[in-house]
């Protein structure tokens, strides 16, 4: 069992330097106070990194913005290609995160 439970921690741990250093698929939500989701990215083939001694994540954006977010957020780094299934992580639908881009809705606290 523990052999397994180490493949698994180094599969885990591969993924993620990797993406950090060479890029991933992403789907990215940024959620307010309750829990509803206002801010949604779709990122392909971007290094998304942890800020050191902080809860944010930064990336640079196609437009070459780079991106600082902190705080309620989600993301999944997308597996072959599966981005249903990524969306799930989350509990979206790429719709729904299409229309959330579209909306530029402000958070929302209660």
């Amino acid at each position: 069992m523990a052999v397994v439970a180490g493949c698994a921690g180094t599969q885990r741990g591969c993924a993620a330097s990797c993406a950090e250093s060479y890029g991933a698929d992403w789907v990215i939500v940024q959620m307010g106070d309750d829990g509803v989701a206002y801010r949604c990215w779709t990122l392909t083939d971007a290094s998304v990194s942890n800020e050191e001694r902080s809860d944010g994540i930064y990336w640079l954006s196609p437009d070459g913005h780079l991106v600082h977010i902190s705080g309620h957020y989600n993301r999944v780094q997308v597996s072959g290609g599966r981005w249903d299934s990524a969306f799930l992580e989350v509990g979206l639908t790429r719709d729904m995160c299409t229309e959330i881009q579209t909306q530029h809705l402000p958070p929302r606290s209660r």
